[in-house]
């Protein structure tokens, strides 16, 4: 699996399964993703650290998008 920064940067993707019930914070921790990204989205609502997810949950993570000059 490519390097989850390639991936912000590149905009491509991969699918990650929750193996246990944990905080968006926690993930973005075990990702080392902190302070990386511009938003996140539990099962397609607006979610923040504190926010639990399950096994079942789909997280999508927004990375920070850079503009042009």
């Amino acid at each position: 699996m490519k390097q989850i920064s390639e991936l912000l940067e590149t905009g491509i993707y991969e699918t990650l399964t929750i193996e246990k019930k944990m905080t968006v914070g926690d993930l973005l921790k075990d990702l080392n993703l902190e302070n990386k990204y511009f938003g996140i989205l539990v099962n397609g609502k607006k979610a923040d650290e504190n926010t639990i997810i399950h096994q079942t949950d789909s997280v999508v993570v927004l990375p920070h998008i850079a503009g042009g000059s």
